[in-house]
């Protein structure tokens, strides 16, 4: 099984969007973008291109509040299939 939180740190180091803390449960993934109003098709295509776009089942994207905090951001949850 592949190492999502490494694949997706490392897919979206040379990108201009930050990471927050990717949680993963079970094989339900969700991926926290620091900035607000963040492209959906492109961090979309970028974890994809991460895990392979077969493993990207029912993507959605929200906005809202990182980590319990003032930051509002992009969220990206999926269920992986490996």
């Amino acid at each position: 099984m592949t190492d999502i939180h490494a694949a997706l740190r490392d897919a979206f180091e040379h990108t201009d969007y930050d990471l927050g803390d990717v949680g993963v449960n079970r094989r339900q993934v969700r991926v926290p973008v620091l900035q607000e109003g963040a492209d959906p098709d492109a961090l979309t295509a970028v974890i994809e291109e991460a895990l392979g776009e077969d493993a990207v089942v029912a993507a959605t994207v929200t906005t809202e509040a990182i980590d319990g905090e003032d930051t509002i951001g992009t969220v990206v949850s999926f269920r992986y299939r490996p």
